[in-house]
């Protein structure tokens, strides 16, 4: 009895000294998924999805500090009728079990933009375990493979392009804020409110290597959502007002022009704005207030500062406007004012929405926008001489 008694407690012993991870597997017999597209057709009412994946040996630096050469990027591909069958036919050809934990990008084509509802498709997405909520995500029009093997600049890692890592390139151009997937989901199901999903899209315009053009990638616009669907593309150029209504705008250019030549640039920052909801004729009406930063970055004509940031606020307020307008066009709040009445009172916004379309805006609903500039760096130089 004894003896079986010391027996049990050396093995009690002994599984101390064992690791505690049974079911881990070795890093290098996994294959790492980064980014995750998917698309849909119509005509063949087919799902397609591609996986982009990189090689750790290529992204990770080496024991000196220096980066490799290049780095290759692998893409995956399957089709079927259904999200989970396209993944399945990628995973019936793989070599190593496929991890999930670093994807960081979400990419949605067209065509399954355009498919209407995508509930199911989402909700067959999120509830895969090892995908985080944290990722980016984004529409495209672009071809998804295409997208997925765009050409870093100076040979660095995929990982530090846009797709990947969208804040530094915002920061130094604010105009459509980056989404993350859980920001996504919380705007996705909430009713009366218009979901402003980033586009991005590959250019060949202004990186050059060896004079040889190469792909990169860019912010074109925004697929808005509203009741589970995208109602279309709006493209950059109608979306500026878009900047005045995000807290995070950290470098919004305004070029001002009087007669065909510029006047002055600045670098507007920080814009804090605010909405009052009133009611005309039975209907609600919305008063924005914007207050804004800026820096001038270039002065071409003497002109008083009071005078420029009169003709900058006009320039803003037309963007607003002008936002607002190619909105209504697709029935989408961009500038977000029914948010604003709906979480003043559920009640009250159902009292105007008579349709039960979860919309009740029109052209007169955006009454007064009052901007106000102030400068406060012109760089270098100081701006005294200018003022009156």
């Amino acid at each position: 009895m004894k003896r079986a008694l010391l027996l049990a407690a050396m093995l009690s012993l002994t599984s101390l000294f064992l690791g505690g991870c049974w079911n881990a597997s070795d890093i290098d017999n996994l294959d790492y998924v980064n980014a995750i597209g998917i698309d849909y057709s119509n005509e063949k009412k087919e799902f397609t999805v591609y996986l982009q994946l990189l090689s750790f040996e290529k992204v990770a630096k080496s024991d000196v500090g220096t980066k490799s050469a290049s780095t290759p990027a692998w893409i995956g591909i399957g089709k079927g009728k259904t999200y989970v069958d396209a993944v399945g036919n990628i995973s019936l050809e793989s070599e190593k079990r496929l991890y999930w934990g670093h994807v960081t990008s979400l990419v949605m084509g067209e065509g399954l933009l355009n498919k209407g509802d995508i509930t199911d498709v989402l909700q067959t997405f999120f509830r895969f375990y090892e995908l985080r909520y944290t990722m980016w995500v984004y529409g495209t029009r672009s071809k998804l493979d295409e997208l997925f093997t765009a050409t870093p600049n100076f040979e660095q890692s995929r990982l530090n392009m846009l797709i990947h890592k969208p804040t530094d390139n915002y920061k130094q151009r604010s105009y459509i804020a980056p989404m993350r997937l859980n920001d996504f989901i919380a705007t996705y199901y909430e009713p009366a409110q218009t979901l402003l999903l980033p586009a991005v899209s590959i250019s060949k315009e202004v990186w050059r290597k060896n004079n040889e053009p190469l792909d990169s990638m860019r912010f074109e616009g925004i697929f808005p959502f509203r009741r589970n669907k995208s109602e279309g593309f709006i493209p950059m150029e109608q979306v500026k007002g878009l900047r005045w209504v995000e807290k995070k705008t950290n470098r919004a250019p305004v070029s001002v022009t009087e007669k065909g030549k510029q006047v002055a640039n600045l670098r507007m920052r920080n814009p804090h704005y605010s909405v009052k909801i009133r009611e005309e004729n039975n209907k609600p009406v919305f008063d924005l207030h914007v207050k804004v930063n800026g820096a001038i970055t270039d002065l071409n004509e003497q002109v008083s500062e009071q005078t420029l940031c009169k003709q900058v606020e006009k320039i803003i307020e037309k963007e607003i406007r002008d936002t607002y307008e190619s909105g209504l066009k697709l029935k989408a709040d961009l500038l977000e004012l029914q948010k604003h009445l709906y979480i003043r009172g559920a009640q009250r916004f159902r009292q105007y929405d008579i349709d039960n379309n979860q919309f009740v805006l029109e052209p007169s609903s955006l009454g007064d926008v009052k901007v106000k500039v102030e400068i406060t760096s012109a760089g270098k130089y100081t701006y005294r001489m200018y003022k009156d």
